[in-house]
């Protein structure tokens, strides 16, 4: 069974879970709201490859409207949201929430045409690490 299976079969499970806890639906819906609302800014990927590329081996664990898997060195964490069908690739490092793009760096700053670093605003740092996942069909 390969990530996508194992995505696929948690976000069933869930989502079956859900019909009787009124909390794990809200967190579901919100997902999925949110993927609604800005997924035309997300690149779509392979859960595969990044799962893969970023924490190779490592078991899904499913936390309520979550599924992730972290890498044995506990540095990152693929982190896929069961309403949403996305996912983003956190950088456990640091004591906040970080997040990575597909390069495995932060996108929190960048330097500007003069070498200057500037902060990156939300809405921009969040389509650069949020990540559509792919239907099988489409992998």
């Amino acid at each position: 069974m390969d990530s996508k299976d194992t995505y696929s079969k948690s976000v069933q499970e869930q989502k079956d879970l859900a019909q009787i806890n009124a909390d794990l639906m809200k967190n579901i819906v919100q997902g999925k709201n949110r993927s609604l609302e800005h997924s035309e800014k997300w690149m779509s990927v392979n859960i595969n490859d990044i799962v893969n590329q970023f924490a190779p081996g490592a078991q899904a664990e499913v936390q309520g409207n979550k599924v992730e898997w972290r890498d044995k060195e506990g540095k990152v964490s693929i982190v896929a949201d069961i309403g949403g069908g996305y996912l983003r690739i956190q950088d456990l490092s640091k004591p906040f929430r970080a997040y990575f793009d597909l390069k495995g760096e932060s996108v929190n700053n960048y330097i500007d045409a003069k070498g200057k670093q500037h902060g990156r605003p939300k809405a921009e740092r969040e389509a650069l690490t949020h990540f559509r996942i792919k239907y099988r069909s489409e992998m």
